[in-house]
């Protein structure tokens, strides 16, 4: 880490500012907290700001995250329309001189992407060990740094950002509306935030069907099955979508098929990237699917707002904070 970041650090229990004995850059070592005094590790470039009473539940979902994206680590260039889709209206000359935060940054693909839009900074934030992939992926790109840290309570300073987003992340929190809050706290007065999650909306049958499945048997099996399991799947999904549902769009472009929209956008996915979609939904032990009006909710004291439903399966919203 650079001593930039300590800019915009925050203890996660006190709020106090955080301060660390070095020059320039820190690989390995300790930061402190002027508040509560509390000690803070940073591990290969890392720093580890976690709050005390981290919930078991949080902690559990952000290491099978970690596992995940130990695994699946891939980067891919797909992943740059992706992202756009995600956050639309925003578009890479927003990013210009901005100092970002990425709410759950995972295996660092969207950190990645951001990074060359030019903004002055752009830091990822995720719970489990998938930081350090993070790290290694934008190991030599200047204007990212990755910080370990709950997104229930977040270790920044208020107002510190021009810009927060979470893609994917805030409905497998215990409290999705919380991690909300918290990123949107993040935020600068004026400054922006989007958000994307799972829309309740077309997706009834995976919360009636996948859900009950994931809880009761494929979110306990051992990684190595759930794996296998996933691959086995993502087959099937990848046949089903070049033989039944290109060729139907190509000769009946208006004939409606089940989740027509999202099969078709992932369709440029090849097998391992759809084997990752599989596994996400088989592998969490939280997972909401959120109804539109609560989505909107979130937004309700948030000025100019866009809600988007994304592929008829996601909502993504962005909006400016008063101020």
């Amino acid at each position: 880490m650079r001593r930039r970041l300590l800019e915009l650090l925050a203890c996660p229990d006190c709020s106090g500012n955080i301060t660390g004995d070095f020059e320039e850059e820190l690989i390995e070592g300790e930061l402190h907290c002027l508040g509560c005094r509390r000690s803070f590790p940073v591990t290969n470039g890392v720093p580890t700001l976690l709050p005390e009473a981290l919930g078991r539940q949080t902690a559990k979902v952000a290491g099978q995250f970690a596992q995940q994206w130990k695994h699946y680590n891939e980067q891919r260039a797909e992943y740059r329309e992706q992202f756009l889709d995600w956050i639309e209206p925003v578009r890479p000359e927003f990013f210009q001189d901005k100092v970002v935060l990425d709410g759950g940054c995972g295996k660092g693909r969207h950190l990645r992407v951001a990074s060359e839009f030019g903004p002055k900074l752009v830091v990822g934030l995720d719970l489990g060990e998938s930081v350090y992939v993070a790290k290694s992926a934008c190991e030599h790109i200047d204007n990212v740094e990755v910080v370990r840290g709950d997104l229930l309570n977040v270790p920044f300073r208020e107002g510190v950002f021009d810009y927060t987003y979470s893609i994917g992340v805030l409905h497998h929190l215990p409290d999705p509306r919380r991690g909300f809050d918290q990123i949107t706290g993040a935020v600068k007065p004026g400054g922006r935030v989007s958000a994307w999650v799972y829309g309740l909306e077309n997706n009834e049958w995976i919360v009636n069907l996948v859900d009950p499945f994931r809880k009761k048997i494929s979110g306990h099996l051992p990684r190595p099955v759930l794996r296998g399991l996933s691959w086995f799947l993502a087959g099937i999904l990848y046949w089903t979508i070049r033989l039944v549902y290109l060729p139907c769009d190509s000769v009946f472009p208006g004939l409606r098929l089940p989740m027509k929209a999202y099969l078709l956008y992932v369709s440029r996915f090849p097998h391992r990237e759809l084997e990752t979609i599989v596994y996400d939904q088989l592998s969490p032990e939280i997972a909401y699917y959120l109804p539109r009006e609560s989505f909107e909710a979130w937004f309700e004291e948030l000025d100019e707002v866009v809600i988007g439903w994304h592929n008829e399966v996601s909502w993504r919203g962005f909006a400016r904070k008063p101020g």
